[in-house]
């Protein structure tokens, strides 16, 4: 019996961190959430309304989007002011990007072998 070569496996790119916001992200309405707050703050009852969630349901998405590090409240008083925290989605990029890239590298080399055979 032959020598079994052992299989090369690249090791996935890094996403230390980024479970929370995969997570938060994961959810549909989440998504909506940040992408309207990515075109301008928004105080939580607007958030509220424009979506049509109870105060309850408000809570528990927000508290998923701070958790993630997403989204930031500014409370001043009684008003809680949510934004958008760009920076955060950068680590996302990145790893969409890198993983993007070993696929392109994959069908490439696969190219190049189908090419050979003609």
């Amino acid at each position: 019996m032959s020598p079994v070569s052992p299989v090369r496996r690249r090791s996935a790119p890094r996403s230390a961190g980024l479970d929370p916001v995969f997570e938060a992200l994961a959810n549909q309405i989440r998504r909506d959430i940040v992408t309207r707050l990515a075109r301008g703050s928004m105080t939580t009852p607007e958030v509220g309304r424009q979506f049509g969630f109870s105060r309850q349901a408000l809570s528990r998405h927000v508290g998923l989007l701070e958790k993630a590090g997403l989204i930031q409240r500014v409370s001043h008083g009684r008003v809680h002011r949510l934004s958008v925290v760009p920076g955060r989605l950068e680590g996302v990029s990145t790893w969409v990007s890198s993983v993007r890239r070993g696929w392109e590298s994959s069908l490439d080399r696969l190219e190049a072998v189908l090419e050979g055979r003609r």
